[in-house]
Formats: C-alpha cells, structure tokens, sequence
C-alpha cells in the first residue's frame, strides 16, 4: 500500500469520526407547538426525541383577532404519540383532549388528582365534546319534525345499546363530529347522556393521577416531575429529564402560571434550573399595579353598587373565577357590608358543578390539599342566600355572576341585550378578555356592543378588577424564572405578539440573554 493510498483512508477516517462525534452532540430532541405558541389559546406542545414523543397540553383555540381556529384539526403524530402531561383543566389548554382521543390517542394521560377530577365533572355534561370523531346515529323522524317546526334539539348516539330504543335509525356515513352536523342540519344537537356516560368510564382508563414531586417514567429516554404552578387548582408545570445520547437534558414547560395574589390556593413554586424553559407571557409584558388591598376594593364597589339598588353583574371563567368572587361576596357579607338577604345568583351549570366540588373537598380534604389554610377552616366559600336557580326576572339589588368571563358565549352572551342597556345595572369584569369579544370591547370604553345576535347600547357602569386574574405580570415572571442564568434558554408561549416581544425585551435587559419567541410549527430547541 503506497502512502497516498494511507493518506487517504487517514483522512476518510478522520472524517468519519469526526461525523460521528458531530452526530453524537447533535440534539435528538425535539420541541414543536401546534397551538399558544405566537397566540394565547390552543397551547399544544409536542416532545419527541428519537423513541418517544410527549404532548403537552391539547387546548381549545379562541378567536384572536385575525388568527385562524382550527378546533377541528390536529396533527397526525399528535395522535401516534405515547403520553399527553396535562398542565390543568382550563380550556385553551385542555378542550381538545376528547378530539384527539377519538383521532386514536391512545397513550396516558398525566396530571394531578384535582385537574383529574376537575376534568371529569365538566366532561359530565357534554364540555368540548363538539368536535369528536364518532359514527353517530339519531332518528330520522324526530330530524324531519325538528327541521319542520324549526324548534328542538335531536339526540346523538354512538353505542349500540341505544339502537332498541329508536325508531328509524339514521346513521353518519363516517366517523364526524357534532358541530360538523349541526352545520348540515342546521339545527342543534345533544349527545345522548347514557353514551357519553359509558364514553367517559372509558377513557377515564387513559388517565393517571400524579402528585406533585412524583418522579414519573414514561419510557427509558424520558422522565418527568410535576410541581405546582399556583394558577387554579391542580394546575402544574413540568420539568422533564430527557436522555440524549451522551447527555441529559432538563426542559421546563411552565404551563399558566398564578399571579401571586390568589387568596385560595398557594402560590406557584419556583422552576428548578433547566437547559430550556418554556414560559407563559398572557400578562409578561408588565408589572401588574396590583395589591391583596384591591380584593377591599371590590368588595367596597358591590356594596355601593347594591346600595343604590342596582344589580350587580359579574361575568367570570366557570373554573376558578366564579368560585373566587363567590369567595369575596362571602367575605363581604362576613364584614358586614353586604346585607345577607340579597340574592345571589350563579347561572352557569358548570361553574355550579365545579362549586360543588371545590365545597366537597373543603368539607373532605384530600391527601394533596387543594386549598390555603384559611379556605378549609372557612368551611365554605358560599356567601348566604346563593342560588342556582334562574328566575324569570332578576330582583332589585341583585348579584348575577354567569359565564363565559368574555361575555361571547353561554349565559353571559345572552344577558348582554338584557343588562347592558340599563343604568341600574353594575358590570364588574374579573377575566381575561380578547380585544374583540363584548367583555374586550367594554374594557375599551365602548358605547355599543357586537355580537352575533346584534348590537346593544351601553348605559350600564363598568368596572375592571385584576386582581382576579390568575396569570403573572413581568416582575411575577422573573420572580419565577430567578433559578436560570444567562445560559438558560427561555422560550416566550401563551401570549399575543404585542406581548412576546415586549417580554423579551424585559427578560433580555434583566440577564436572561438566551431569552427567544417559540415559534409555532417548527423545530424550537437549537
């Protein structure tokens, strides 16, 4: 062999091996958003590496100004992979779980024994269930007299044991979904409670409870730990421990995060030190002027409101939000400010059901406590005179809380053309609101008011409490993120565009230097 023949098998060589170390430092891992990345709602996030593939959250997507909703598509792969790790039970990060479930999910679904049970009892009556995939079958007669007088709901059913029971059977060519039906009929449909029942005990089987600090495998290259994010109850992040080759790498979703100034569970825990940490920025664009003072507040405005013989209006989220303002009433009443015989309605079923939860486990701790120490020695978060019930006209004072907290769906949508146009009525908005919704509009100062049913006039007061709200400003934010230095890589989720870009700059200027906008549909981890 001639020495130019060694040269080059020398060089090949060392090409090979250099390829080989490239190779083995090379990331196999792999961070994708599907939804809340570049936008607020739909958070969906996918990890993979080389054998194992994770979502992270499948939510509901809402209308964000001129940015798609695409409810009733997800990605194939999301379906092929192992596990989803469920942050908590708010829609925008939950609402698509039945969905992926009936596109073949087959994988476990992680998350705390509160989000778990908090989950079911919305799923109990029908929530999000919309968009599901079945082969749905209904009567065909009770069709033709819905669509004849123009009024009604028909029922669907997808289980064979309710064939027996219906008369002229007709069945969906393939597998559809309910909303995709109600726009062929052009009626309003229902899912037969016995099917849904059975449904649920089904894929109840697909979730698992994890507590806090409880190291959980899901496959020999990925492990993770929940800790608690202070934002409503059960809510989590996730540290991930992913093993890449040579190399273990910690990623940190932080899910939605709490404000700090939550007067019924404890606050969110510090992330531990990670490689990359991905974090919310609903509010990360600023240091929200609020105090535990601004709760007095709030009540002091009820009692004004209702001295004047007004009725008092309270659009709040069904979960979390309605049980914290019942909270404050109680208060209110407890102080002497409130009279104890003024009604106090709550309009919403879910909310109602969530309540009743949130009572149960005030009266029956569980093992991990969902609650402040102050909540469980209350006894109840209920004020007196509280009520369920709808009445045909509303008394003068009144409380009303309804949902949705945006005021565009639900109760609260339809209470607009009866509220609104009246100066003896208070609105007193305690959610978030997208610019575009009736409680966005109102936050504006708007004297009128769109939605899909028409245009109503604005004579009622308005007011806006943060204090309520359930996500950190900037200061919050860095409070959280005070474990990471300069190397970390910080990734900005869960927030309009206006909002990343200034929280970037705020990160940047305060030493997280690696801080970056995730970007949705690609690859994030460089």
């Amino acid at each position: 062999m001639d020495y130019r023949t060694k040269a080059i098998k020398r060089i090949f060589a060392a090409v090979f091996f250099l390829l080989l170390a490239v190779y083995a430092l090379h990331s196999e891992i792999c961070v994708e958003y599907f939804g809340g990345a570049e936008r607020v709602s739909g958070s969906c996030a996918l990890l993979q590496t080389d054998k194992t593939s994770v979502i992270v959250d499948c939510g509901t997507f809402y209308q964000e100004d001129e940015l798609p909703v695409n409810n009733d598509f997800l990605d194939d792969k999301l379906a092929e992979a192992k596990a989803l790790i469920l942050t908590h039970s708010h829609i925008d990060h939950s609402g698509r779980i039945p969905y992926l479930i009936s596109k073949g999910f087959k994988g476990t679904i992680y998350c705390t024994p509160a989000t778990k049970k908090i989950i079911f009892e919305l799923y109990d009556d029908g929530w999000n269930f919309d968009d599901m995939l079945q082969k749905y079958f209904w009567s065909s007669s009770k069709l033709s007299n819905i669509q004849n007088i123009g009024k009604g709901t028909l029922t669907l059913h997808w289980y064979d044991q309710c064939k027996k029971s219906i008369k002229n059977i007709t069945y969906s060519d393939k597998k559809t979904s309910m909303s995709v039906l109600e726009k062929r009929y052009k009626i309003n449909f229902k899912l037969c409670k016995k099917c849904l029942k059975r449904y649920l005990n089904e894929i109840c089987q697909q979730f698992k409870e994890v507590q806090y600090g409880e190291n959980t495998v899901i496959s020999e290259d990925i492990k993770f730990v929940l800790f608690d994010a202070g934002h409503i109850v059960g809510s989590s992040s996730i540290l991930f421990n992913v093993y890449d080759k040579q190399k273990s790498r910690s990623i940190v979703f932080s899910g939605d995060l709490g404000s700090g100034y939550s007067k019924i569970i404890k606050d969110k825990t510090i992330a531990p030190k990670a490689d990359y940490v991905f974090v919310e920025s609903t509010y990360g664009s600023s240091s929200k002027n609020v105090t535990f003072a601004d709760y007095g507040r709030f009540r002091s405005e009820i009692a004004k409101a209702l001295e004047k013989k007004n009725i008092v209006w309270i659009p709040a989220l069904a979960l979390h939000r309605t049980q914290k303002v019942l909270y404050e009433i109680k208060q209110a009443q407890d102080e002497g400010m409130i009279g104890s015989d003024v009604k106090i309605f709550s309009l919403s079923p879910s909310a109602n059901g969530i309540t009743n939860q949130y009572e149960q486990e005030i009266k029956e701790p569980s093992a991990y406590r969902w609650f402040t120490d102050e909540i469980y020695q209350s006894r109840t978060l209920l004020p007196k005179n509280y009520t369920t019930e709808k009445p045909k006209n509303f008394p003068k004072p009144a409380i009303i809380i309804s949902s949705s907290g945006m005021m565009d769906q639900g109760t609260s949508l339809y209470l607009i053309s009866k509220l609104l146009p009246f100066k003896d009525v208070s609105v007193f908005l305690v959610s978030y609101a997208s610019p575009h919704t009736p409680a966005g509009q109102l936050k504006r100062g708007a004297k009128y008011v769109k939605t899909k049913y028409g245009t109503s006039k604005v004579l009622a007061k308005i007011q806006s409490f943060d204090i309520f709200s359930d996500h950190p400003g900037a200061d919050e934010v860095i409070r959280w993120l005070s474990n990471q230095d300069k190397y970390t890589n910080v990734y900005l989720v869960h927030g309009d565009k206006k909002n990343l870009k200034e929280a970037k700059n705020i990160l940047i200027k305060k030493g997280f230097a690696k801080t970056k906008i995730a970007l949705s549909g690609k690859n994030i981890i460089e």
